[in-house]
């Protein structure tokens, strides 16, 4: 009888965990030394006039299932393209977490008036994330990463990939209207976002997948 294949490759799930491993520790690693070092204000005349609507927290929210969703999708489609999308979310995700040390940013938040449910999402949100880590924004980083990725990888329809450049364009808007991000740090999130995908590419990062891979056969 016919092995019947499975929807998604064992190499799709764990390039998976490996990225959200990464981006658990390299977020949060950085944030035990930053009480000794000193921050930065990162805003400037130009987030002064960047309006605060709170309604935009829900693309900010809606980001996570989008990375999830399309990180695995991108996985599926072979083993070279998920070793390579592995390798550089974790370059990106490496150069972010030195970024956040070496130049430690922070700014200030607006005051949330009203009790709506806009509202109450962006408290839990300033509850939750504190305004550290910001230089560069990892959510732009990460949905233009992904966009980034649709369009190289085989298989992803064309509808998504433009769905995905709208949705990235969003997401640099959320950041900025509910005050979560300045707008030097959306700069550097694409800046990141790209230069890792580049060193994915030029240095055949996919090789270090199939190396672990070649390595764990033997054992």
């Amino acid at each position: 009888m016919e092995k019947r294949r499975s929807l998604i490759p064992v190499y799709a799930l764990v390039c998976l965990a490996v990225m959200a491993a990464s981006q658990l520790l390299l977020f949060y690693g950085p944030r035990l030394f930053l009480p000794y070092l000193p921050v930065h204000p990162l805003t400037g005349p130009l987030d002064a006039r960047i309006p605060f609507s709170p309604p935009w927290v829900t693309v900010y929210f809606l980001s996570f299932p989008y990375w999830f969703g399309t990180v695995l999708w991108v996985c599926c489609q072979g083993k070279k393209t998920a070793y390579r999308t592995a390798a550089g979310y974790v370059l990106a995700l490496v150069i972010s977490a030195a970024a956040f040390l070496i130049w430690p940013g922070t700014m200030e938040r607006p005051e949330i008036l009203g009790n709506g449910f806009f509202e109450n999402w962006m408290r839990f949100l300033y509850r939750v994330d504190s305004p550290t880590n910001l230089c560069p924004s990892l959510h732009v980083l990460l949905t233009y990463f992904c966009w980034r990725r649709t369009q190289s990888a085989g298989g992803i329809p064309q509808w998504y990939r433009i769905f995905s450049f709208v949705f990235v364009l969003l997401v640099c808007a959320s950041v900025l209207l509910i005050k979560q991000h300045a707008v030097i740090d959306v700069f550097f999130g694409v800046l990141i976002g790209e230069l890792a995908l580049q060193c994915a590419r030029v240095f055949r990062m996919e090789r270090i997948g199939f190396a672990a891979e070649k390595r764990i056969s033997r054992k």
